[in-house]
């Protein structure tokens, strides 16, 4: 049973990326026409009755390390849901999704693991960890002290190591495997139907719930996911 106070969540910077955000909202919106969408965006989208709530943020993003930070910085605190489905702006929902919101009667939150990311945690006394990171394209967390504490420490992992290096190769989600190492947030492993990078080999044993990455037929690509 959904949560009243429960619902999926977009964070968005500059143009592109909220017109993706209002694309997989109506996806969506075919699926679970009555959930409830949120999004946070540093400028209005053109169909706002997609959205139920829109959080203004008045931050201007120039590149991909500012971009993975504003999302990072947003997400989580600015959701303004006890329950949140969280997902990039570059996905497609394809089936039901709303029984994430009763893994979080049991779990602070979810995610995939992601397929190709090499970055792994390490150390401050330069130790590697061998922990593969998750894919924060898709997270389900609900709100607590846990999660509060988790999500300041990622901010400020994330942000500390992008003053150290504009440049930084790695992406958020090193940082999120981090510091989830010592977080008392009990954390599930989504199977690969919650966050489907179908651009890569992947085995699904139900049908796939968000499609995540580009494709100019990605609504082909969930009518077969469904036949």
């Amino acid at each position: 049973m959904t949560n009243s106070n429960s619902g999926v969540f977009y964070v968005a910077a500059g143009k592109k990326y909220v017109d993706e955000a209002c694309d997989s909202a109506k996806s969506l919106k075919k699926i679970n026409p009555s959930i409830k969408i949120s999004l946070a965006c540093n400028q209005d989208p053109e169909d706002k009755d997609l959205f139920d709530q829109i959080i203004r943020v008045d931050e201007q993003v120039t590149c991909r390390n500012e971009g993975l930070l504003f999302k990072v910085k947003n997400l989580y605190f600015l959701s303004p849901y006890e329950k949140t489905i969280f997902a990039d702006t570059d996905t497609f929902f394809a089936s039901d999704c709303e029984n994430g919101f009763d893994i979080l009667e049991y779990f602070d939150l979810a995610l995939v693991p992601a397929p190709v990311d090499t970055f792994y945690p390490i150390l401050e006394s330069g130790q590697k960890v061998p922990c593969k990171p998750l894919n924060t394209g898709v997270i389900l967390f609900r709100k607590n002290e846990a999660n509060d504490q988790l999500f300041k420490e990622w901010i400020d992992l994330y942000t500390s190591k992008l003053l150290s290096n504009s440049k930084l190769r790695e992406s958020d989600q090193t940082s999120f495997a981090q510091v989830l190492l010592n977080s008392s947030s009990r954390m599930y492993p989504l199977p690969s139907e919650w966050n489907a990078r179908f651009c890569f080999i992947n085995a699904f044993a139900e049908p796939v719930k968000i499609l995540h990455g580009y494709s100019r037929n990605i609504e082909n690509i969930a009518i077969l996911n469904r036949s």
